[in-house]
């Protein structure tokens, strides 16, 4: 579910930068000065770092009309593609995470066998786990067979004893003699 909100924002912000780099006009005209409008005949000090500067009502224009030029003529296009892009990425895996949701996607990944995890296939030849296979019975009794027993260990109750040749202990780690 997640995912699903997180490509969705992705999603929206691409397009708002796709409609900004179409329908934006780079500037609204106002000349600005720390927020607010200027008139001819003002000066605007800004401090930055430190560093204070001073620009007339002319010169802010003049770099308001520049900056308004600059996109039209090709920051808009950037605007433009860089949107393109974040949304066709964003659309494309909000599209898979709405598939993978659903279980509507193609392949294994989607395909999943009831009380299997999902995005785990078994591979070809073996059935799948979570539920007994058809036509074999779910618990085996294995009849007891005499085997290798340390002393001082008993068998545990509902465990089959172990089978097959048993090894003994290496020397060393059997029991204590003394």
């Amino acid at each position: 579910m997640k995912s699903v909100v997180w490509w969705s924002v992705g999603l929206l912000f691409g397009l708002g930068l796709m409609a900004l780099g179409l329908f934006g006009s780079g500037g609204s005209g106002k000349v600005l000065c720390g927020g607010e409008e200027m008139r001819p005949g003002q000066t605007c000090e800004e401090t930055r770092y430190g560093q204070t500067s001073s620009e007339t009502y002319e010169e802010k224009r003049q770099e308001a009309i520049d900056d308004a030029a600059t996109f039209k003529g090709g920051g808009r296009w950037v605007t433009f593609g860089i949107g393109t892009v974040i949304a066709g990425a964003c659309g494309w895996r909000l599209i898979v995470a709405i598939r993978r949701r659903a279980g509507q996607g193609s392949g294994p990944v989607a395909q999943t066998a009831p009380g299997q995890q999902p995005g785990f296939v078994p591979p070809p030849g073996y059935p799948a786990q979570g539920y007994p296979a058809q036509g074999l019975p779910a618990h085996q009794n294995f009849p007891q067979q005499p085997g290798f027993q340390q002393p001082g260990f008993q068998q545990q109750p509902g465990f089959p004893p172990p089978q097959g040749f048993q090894q003994p202990p290496p020397p060393g780690y059997g029991p204590r003699q003394q």
